[in-house]
């Protein structure tokens, strides 16, 4: 039994690796959009840069894999659903959705600039405790905007968060979901890092514990181990101001949450950042 469900799995990775090719830059689909570079691969899906032939600007356009079949068209309609109801400066708007070749698709607009993950990883940008935390309160706005909406994004982390001139962009809406609503069970079986229970229903606290994590990987960028020294906690790695590690401690949930939500945690970051 557990050879077939092993065999059926490499078949399917197999069917993937033809199926799932990244197209080829020139290629129009939708005989509107011409392909100019892929942007990223995700497990459900591929994200491009395009032209827009018929308003002649740069878009994003994301294709379901045709190797995961209903479930990444099932995760891109409710994508497209989520953005359409969403309009903040700092989220892409929804410009299109369509069908071809059994593929969906939807188009937004692109926002030009370097991921917070890119920043870090690729050109070792550092910032300070206040520079982390102006970036966290820019970033509070589109998900307080995505939670007064009814929904979570569900994914706030850097490679989706886009600093463009000094301020930043909230992307990739992929497992965003309505409030109340649980986690896909065929999401959840293929989602072995997600710590939340099946059937746990989507809160804003799952956005703020994110941003959280958020913050502290913006405040370890400046972080230098010392040789010698054995890894060690955050609270005893980091030098932070005691405000600022209690709010990383109710973010995390190592003390009480933020009852208010979003707005009570704007109020302390706005507090804070005076003090810094």
């Amino acid at each position: 039994m557990g050879g077939n469900v092993e065999l059926g799995r490499s078949w399917q990775r197999w069917i993937g690796i033809f199926t799932d090719r990244p197209r080829r830059q020139g290629t129009s689909i939708g005989d509107r959009y011409v392909i100019r570079e892929l942007l990223g691969m995700g497990s459900y899906g591929l994200t491009y840069l395009c032209m827009d032939q018929q308003s002649g600007r740069e878009v994003a356009l994301k294709e379901s894999k045709p190797s995961k079949g209903k479930l990444a068209a099932r995760l891109l309609d409710r994508e497209a659903d989520v953005l359409q109801h969403l309009h903040h400066p700092a989220i892409p708007k929804l410009l299109d959705t369509f069908r071809v070749q059994k593929r969906n698709y939807i188009v937004t607009e692109y926002v030009r600039g370097q991921t917070l993950e890119q920043l870090i990883f690729e050109q070792g940008q550092q910032y300070t405790e206040l520079e982390c935390l102006e970036l966290a309160t820019q970033l509070l706005a589109p998900v307080a905007h995505v939670h007064e909406q009814g929904y979570i994004h569900g994914d706030v982390r850097i490679p989706n968060v886009i600093l463009r001139e000094g301020r930043v962009h909230l992307i990739d809406f992929g497992l965003a979901r309505r409030l109340g609503e649980p986690l896909l069970p065929e999401l959840k079986r293929r989602m072995k890092t997600v710590p939340e229970p099946e059937d746990e229903p989507a809160i804003p606290d799952q956005d703020l514990q994110d941003i959280g994590h958020f913050l502290l990987f913006m405040l370890y960028s400046a972080y230098e181990p010392q040789k010698g020294v054995a890894p060690a906690s955050w609270q005893e790695e980091l030098q932070l101001t005691p405000e600022l590690h209690e709010m990383l401690e109710r973010l995390l949930g190592l003390r009480p949450e933020y009852a208010g939500g979003a707005g009570e945690l704007l109020r302390e970051m706005e507090r804070l950042k005076l003090l810094l």
